[in-house]
């Protein structure tokens, strides 16, 4: 009854949906470089040249409107076509499945699904610690400071927010994609495929330094559809 009414906003903040009045999207609220945007008809925006791809509005939506880029098919194809696909798994995948479940049982199963191989991408650390050691204490005896290339949300996030400051990210690849390298030159034809938790990996494997050496980038879940896929348990 709008003689009735007080205009005091309750209604709106006891409705879990916003379907009264707008309110602050959770997209929005948890989006670091506040790259996203909605206008008076409450339409949402993400733009594009702010945005780092670290994938904090996806997790964040309670109606999965955001979605990131799946490489589900593609690497399907590649299995059933017998390509060499060969899997690298972020290490912290040993904890998703259990404290029983170790890399050995992971590997195992990911060859009942089709890959040639997988390869733990804790190599790759120690390869680009070691390369971004001796480049930083180069860099120190000139009295300059650098930061590391390991992330691509905060590589994106200088590259974006700082520009000035891009010479001070480090030149090595991250451990992916220098592992990455080193499988592609044992194993020129096959195809990689690199399994984290990490939505922001999706973005790089499409940057060029790294896009010769990645082919896809899937998450746990992906992961585990395909395990769905054929019923099996890890």
């Amino acid at each position: 009854d709008a003689q009735k009414c007080k205009e005091c906003g309750m209604c709106a903040k006891a409705c879990p949906y916003g379907a009264i009045v707008h309110l602050e999207r959770p997209c929005k609220k948890v989006c670091p470089v506040n790259a996203i945007t909605y206008n008076e008809n409450g339409l949402c925006r993400i733009d594009d040249s702010k945005c780092i791809q670290c994938g904090h509005c996806i997790h964040s939506c309670p109606f999965g409107a955001i979605g990131s880029k799946t490489y589900l098919v593609p690497i399907i194809e590649n299995i059933l076509a017998g390509k060499e696909v060969i899997a690298m798994c972020a290490p912290s995948i040993e904890g998703q499945y259990g404290d029983n479940i170790t890399m050995a049982a992971v590997r195992s199963t990911l060859m009942k699904l089709g890959f040639a191989d997988m390869v733990e991408v804790g190599l790759g650390g120690d390869m680009t610690a070691a390369y971004e050691a001796e480049e930083w204490t180069e860099a120190y005896q000139q009295g300059k400071k650098m930061t590391t290339s390991c992330c691509p949300a905060f590589v994106k996030y200088i590259e974006t927010k700082y520009p000035g400051m891009k010479n001070r990210i480090s030149g090595n690849l991250s451990p992916m994609a220098e592992l990455a390298r080193t499988i592609k030159w044992a194993h020129p034809h096959c195809k990689i495929v690199f399994i984290g938790p990490c939505i922001a990996k999706k973005a790089e494997v499409r940057r060029p330094e790294v896009a010769e050496y990645v082919d896809y980038a899937l998450t746990f879940e992906e992961l585990q559809a395909l395990f769905d896929s054929r019923d099996i348990l890890l």
